[in-house]
């Protein structure tokens, strides 16, 4: 699924609408009657001009838009910030554009600055995403100093380095405190005895230290995303017990918000026409955009002709070892 790029908060210090229209529904801006007081000690983003937040929209910097406007990048920050006037002419090269003209002055991050201690959204995403935020900086070709400032909220987003980001971690960038997740315990077992392989063995084929696993299955370490990834490439291949052929039925669960059901391919449901093997039965109705998959697997015969289970790995990657926060439903 391609990841909303729509993403960055700000407040918005008050100004006058440029060409009459409120467009302001076009990027997410919060309006107030004041400018944001920042807190003792925060750390806020460096404030940007309504066009730049806008041009970032659109997948551009500054200087790339007053390239595309056939203008220059001083002259055009100028009016952005309100330092000079807007004339018809250069609103009529910003809606050439962008299709509308933002209106002048300048926005400030809302909040968004981690304090010391806590853990930010993006460094647990990359854990769920089985990296450390030193990994995506290098997929990411950024550095690792600039995504920890802007994992914190210390610095701004340029618009090409938001989408490196976005397609390393598969999701929005977004500048906010999270909580580690808690490793399940109960899902890395079921897959060592799904394999046959004690602990010892488990960390020998991960290439970590058994006294680091030993911490991680009594809840008293929390792994980085590389040690998840690395179990997770051992545990969550199939077992030879789960390897089957020919495959015969295919099953998945699936929640979304409040609901939930489950997909059997093959089952000789009302379609199959009375034929085995043929049909599709939905518990639940079809599959909504976006749901999370629980658990799929497919059934068939191993090399004994014996019944077996062939687990098939989700898009849950390496958060499928992650207890999942339940929804507050009030």
């Amino acid at each position: 699924m391609k990841a909303n790029t729509n993403t960055v908060n700000y407040k918005v210090e008050p100004t006058a609408q440029a060409n009459g229209d409120d467009h302001a529904n076009r990027v997410n801006y919060t309006s107030e009657t004041a400018a944001p007081v920042a807190q003792p000690g925060a750390i806020t983003g460096r404030a940007e001009s309504h066009l730049s937040v806008a041009a970032r929209e659109r997948g551009l910097n500054l200087n790339e838009l007053a390239d595309l406007m056939g203008v220059g990048a001083s002259h055009l920050s100028q009016v952005a910030r309100g330092k000079k006037n807007l004339t018809p002419y250069m609103s009529g090269k910003i809606e050439s554009v962008l299709g509308w003209v933002p209106p002048q002055g300048v926005v400030h991050r809302q909040g968004g600055v981690v304090k010391g201690g806590e853990s930010t959204y993006l460094r647990e995403r990359a854990r769920e995403r089985g990296m450390t935020l030193r990994q995506v900086a290098d997929r990411a070709g950024l550095t690792y100093g600039y995504v920890t400032q802007v994992s914190r909220g210390q610095r701004n987003l340029s618009p090409s380095a938001q989408i490196r980001m976005e397609s390393v971690l598969d999701a929005p960038v977004k500048v906010e405190t999270a909580q580690p997740a808690e490793v399940d315990t109960r899902a890395l077992w079921e897959r060592m005895d799904a394999h046959g392989w004690s602990q010892n063995e488990t960390a020998r084929r991960a290439g970590i230290s058994t006294g680091m696993l030993s911490q991680v299955m009594n809840g008293k370490r929390k792994p980085s995303g590389d040690v998840l990834r690395r179990l997770h490439q051992v545990l969550f291949a199939p077992s030879p017990g789960e390897l089957v052929a020919p495959v015969e039925l295919k099953v998945m669960a699936w929640k979304k918000g409040g609901r939930n059901g489950v997909v059997i391919k093959g089952a000789g449901g009302p379609r199959s026409g009375g034929k085995p093997g043929d049909g599709t039965i939905r518990v639940g109705g079809r599959v909504p955009w976006g749901a999370e998959v629980q658990f799929a697997y497919t059934t068939g015969y191993d090399r004994h002709g014996r019944v077996s289970v062939n687990h098939i790995v989700d898009e849950r990657g390496c958060s499928a070892m992650l207890k999942q926060e339940e929804p507050d439903r009030g």
